[in-house]
C-alpha cells in the first residue's frame, strides 16, 4: 500500500473521531438544555432538533437463546452474506 495514502487516511480518521466527539458534546449540552427547560423540540434555519424521552426497549437475548434451545436456534438462524470492507484502528 501506498504509504502516504495509509498516513492520510490515519489523519483523517483521527479528524473524524475529533468532531464525531465534539458533536457528541453538543448534543448532550443540548440535550440537558432541552430537558432543564422542557423544550420538545427546535427548528432553525440549520436543523431540526427534536427531543425523544426515555423509554424501556425491548430486545431479545440471542446467545441465552441459542444456549438454552441450540435445536431451535439453529432452525430458525439466518446466515447473511457481508460484503468485503476495510477495518481501521487508529493509534
Amino acid at each position: 500500500l501506498n504509504p502516504e495514502a495509509s498516513k492520510k487516511l490515519a489523519e483523517f480518521e483521527r479528524q473524524v473521531k475529533a468532531i464525531e466527539e465534539q458533536a457528541k458534546e453538543l448534543k448532550n449540552r443540548i440535550l440537558e438544555e432541552m430537558e432543564a427547560k422542557g423544550i420538545i423540540s427546535i427548528e432553525t434555519d440549520d436543523l431540526t432538533i427534536t427531543y425523544v424521552a426515555p423509554y424501556p426497549k425491548e430486545s431479545f437475548d440471542s446467545k441465552a437463546f441459542r444456549k438454552a434451545n441450540p435445536d431451535l436456534y439453529d432452525e430458525y438462524v439466518k446466515i447473511s452474506k457481508v460484503s468485503a470492507s476495510v477495518r481501521l484502528k487508529v493509534k
